[in-house]
Formats: C-alpha cells, structure tokens, sequence
C-alpha cells in the first residue's frame, strides 16, 4: 500500500506544470501598459505624421498627434493572444501580430507605414532632463541648435542660455508632451523612444514642419 502511494506521488510531481513551463511574456503582457506609435513617412523617409494609441479600459482608445488629443469615441481595440486589432465606428481597420512586445507584422501595411510599441514608465520621463539636439525641415541641410528642459509640468527652449522651465506642456501617458501656441499657431509633440527625444512641430500660418533629434544631457 506505502508502494502504491509513493508510485502515485511520484507520477503527480512528473506530470505537474512547473513555473518554468508557462509562457511569461503572454502570462504578463498587458496592452494598457503600451502606447502604439504609428508614423507615415513619404519616399525620403521624412516623417509626414505621427500618432500615438493608448488602450483603455471598455476596449477604448485614446488618439494623440501633432495636434494633440483627437476627440473621437469611435476608435477601439480588442486584444487576444498576440494579435491586436484596431477598430473605428466597429469597423475593423487594422489587425497587429505582437511577440516579445514588438510588432512584427500588419494586415494594412500602408506604403511607409511602421509600427512600435513604447512601454508606458510610472512617472513622468521628461521630468529633470535637459536635451540637445536640433531641428531640421524636409531636404535642408541646415540644422537649428536648440536645448529643451522639462521639469513635471514645464519646458523650456533656446539656442543658448537656456532658461529655466517657463512654458506649460499637456503630458501624454509619461511619454510624450504636447504644446500648443495660441499665438503663433504652432504645435509640438515630443516623443521619448529607445532613450531618445524626437521632436515634430508644425507651423500653420505657413503650413511648414520641422523634425527634431535631441539627446540627453
């Protein structure tokens, strides 16, 4: 009788599903924990728009671009075992192939589109930093030198002698910061990707945009 019990035991531990034995990337994988980067770029590779996606909760999405915050309720999502698709008005509009938080495939793969996933920090990732870099227009070999500072709520920017943090900005998931200037009809995203600041701009009255590349100090 002691045989068959420990015959028994033994068969249970073989058989029993070790830790080790479950996938740990789709037992933690969270989508809300993203932000979905999206750009359009023309033939010479220049960024010609850029859209970021939260998710959340009741399957909603939250669209943000170079103009900020895009008030439509018709964008939604669903999530299931890697494969992520996006809905608008219900519509599926796209379906996104996830492994090991990247995505590697599209069923609309537009012309110069690309996709990317950021992992949302819990705190403010621009807070305390100070970047160099500059901005360029499309086909121009002139770069103009600027220096960007953050603290939770303000930025500021200059050439030289940089100021100290005077200028409000509208955070976007700790990732991103948007600024809108009334006066002179000018917006900015900037964006935190792989350590990296990018920075787009567009100018209204004159309908021109500029791209930034900034590193931090």
């Amino acid at each position: 009788m002691l045989l068959l019990f420990l015959s028994l035991l033994a068969c249970k531990k073989d058989n029993a599903v070790t830790p080790e034995a479950i996938d740990p990337i789709e037992e933690t994988f969270d989508i809300k924990q993203f932000v979905l980067v999206t750009r359009q770029t023309n033939a010479e590779g220049w960024v010609r728009d850029i859209q970021l996606r939260s998710f959340e909760a009741q399957s909603k999405c939250i669209i943000f671009g170079e103009g900020g915050d895009i008030p439509d309720n018709g964008f939604t999502y669903s999530y299931d075992k890697g494969i992520l698709r996006l809905f608008y008005d219900l519509q599926l509009k796209n379906e996104l192939k996830i492994e090991n938080n990247t995505i590697t495939s599209a069923t609309v793969g537009v012309a110069g589109s690309s996709f990317k996933l950021i992992k949302m920090p819990a705190d403010n990732a621009l807070k305390g930093n100070t970047y160099a870099g500059g901005w360029k227009s499309q086909g121009s070999l002139l770069t103009t030198i600027a220096s960007i500072q953050f603290t939770d709520t303000h930025y500021s920017e200059a050439s030289i002698n940089l100021p100290l943090p005077d200028k409000t900005y509208e955070l976007f998931k700790n990732v991103a910061a948007f600024k809108y200037n009334a006066t002179d009809k000018v917006t900015t995203l900037w964006l935190l990707s792989e350590g990296r600041l990018e920075g787009y701009r567009k100018y209204y009255n004159s309908n021109s945009r500029v791209t930034g590349t900034f590193t931090k100090k």
